[in-house]
């Protein structure tokens, strides 16, 4: 059986009883979903997300959603290249199961919704929310904003030694010790690169590619390398770092002078949903100043505006109106010309 049929067959039975007794979601005296939207959601019994941020870093949010909200979900971490590819087969076939779907670029957002795969849902505090950071027509929300850093093994690099400026790690010393994602990794290696060359240096990509970087399809192995000591420094996501130095490894994460970007996992109810409603309230969840503040507690900034800045592996990071966020229209500007620009300097096909 399929996987997200076991996981509807795991519902029934629970229906009747939430029908009776629903009522309104409110969190620290905020309303996240109101009495009729929880009686549907309850009926449902829970939704089947799919998402690319690190499973990792999503678990607090999501264990906390389950127990305040009392609905199942199942979550699926994909990375973006390979989520886009996936929900765009299974829509065109008829087996689009994921009730929630993200992606961390705006090209691919922008041809999911042209593909009509995402339903349009408007949160309560829609209006509220920067408009870098929601479409809108509620076709989608940046609901979890990874931070692009600066990270040191520091069983490799002395303290005197961290760089601490984007622009210092454009210096010749840093000659083939820095690891980084290409740049068609995914939003966050765009955002990233553009931040660089537009906030930093409009040399900084040919003065990066003269030191010789090792450069990864993913930010996974990434991470990797620099936490087994094969490269000393990198640049990465501050979220998937936390986690690391939670655990142990030997990582610094730096905070540049200049500020730091910040890309997010935007996404909605499908248009296929089979649970709509459910994924409404998780929609509605993750944007709030509750979801907010445990994505920030995650090491990541919350879309609400209210939220907290996140406070991580003893890093507490500068409030979220000081932190760069690329422009949808920006990015259509200038995706496709960078991308090729790219990797003609650093030689990538």
């Amino acid at each position: 059986m399929h996987k997200a049929a076991l996981f509807a067959a795991a519902l029934v039975g629970i229906v009747l009883p939430h029908l009776a007794c629903a009522q309104a979601l409110v969190v620290d005296g905020e309303e996240i979903a109101d009495a009729k939207l929880m009686a549907a959601a309850k009926a449902e019994g829970g939704l089947y997300a799919y998402g690319v941020i690190q499973t990792e870093s999503m678990t607090e949010v999501l264990d906390a959603f389950r127990k305040e909200s009392g609905l199942k979900i199942e979550y699926v971490r994909v990375p973006t290249s390979k989520l886009y590819d996936r929900v765009v087969a299974e829509f065109a076939t008829g087996r689009l199961d994921a009730d929630f779907a993200d992606l961390t670029d705006h090209t691919l957002i922008k041809d999911w919704m042209s593909r009509g795969i995402l339903a349009a849902h408007k949160v309560p505090w829609h209006d509220k929310i920067a408009h870098a950071l929601r479409d809108d027509n509620g076709y989608w929300y940046s609901t979890v904003r990874a931070i692009q850093t600066i990270a040191v093994n520091t069983e490799m690099v002395k303290e005197a030694d961290y760089p601490k400026s984007w622009a210092e790690t454009l210096e010749p010393k840093w000659k083939g010790k820095f690891g980084m994602q290409s740049i068609d990794a995914g939003g966050s290696a765009l955002t990233l690169f553009a931040f660089l060359r537009i906030k930093v240096d409009p040399k900084s990509w040919d003065k990066i590619a003269a030191n010789d970087p090792r450069t990864y399809a993913t930010i996974a192995p990434v991470i990797n390398d620099l936490v087994r000591g094969r490269i000393p420094a990198a640049y990465a996501t501050a979220s998937t770092l936390s986690d690391q130095i939670q655990n142990g490894a030997p990582i610094k994460i730096i905070l540049p002078a200049e500020g730091m970007a910040a890309f997010g996992a935007m996404g909605n109810v499908t248009a296929t949903a089979k649970n709509p409603n459910a994924a409404k309230v998780y929609v509605n969840y993750l944007t709030s100043k509750r979801g907010s503040a445990l994505i920030a507690q995650a090491g990541s900034y919350g879309v609400h505006p209210d939220s907290p800045s996140p406070e991580a592996a003893g890093t507490k990071y500068p409030p979220q109106d000081k932190v760069w966020n690329i422009e949808a229209e920006q990015w259509d500007k200038i995706h496709e010309t960078w991308v090729d620009e790219w990797k003609k300097i650093f030689n990538r096909k």
